[in-house]
């Protein structure tokens, strides 16, 4: 999508074409970012320890 003031002769810079680039993004999104990675660990070690129980209690 080109936008009507960016010159045709070369292509957008990143912050041209989308307004932020990845690092200012990560930065200002931080604490967002850790409590999802905070929580999809959650989930990932609830998940393995669930399998773990179930695993002793059917094995017989």
């Amino acid at each position: 999508m080109m936008q009507e003031h960016l010159p045709k002769d070369k292509d957008p810079s990143e912050v041209q074409e989308w307004g932020w680039t990845l690092e200012e993004f990560i930065t200002e999104n931080f604490w967002y970012l850790l409590a999802v990675l905070i929580l999809l660990a959650l989930f990932f070690y609830a998940r393995h320890r669930w399998n773990v129980r179930n695993r002793r209690k059917y094995r017989n």
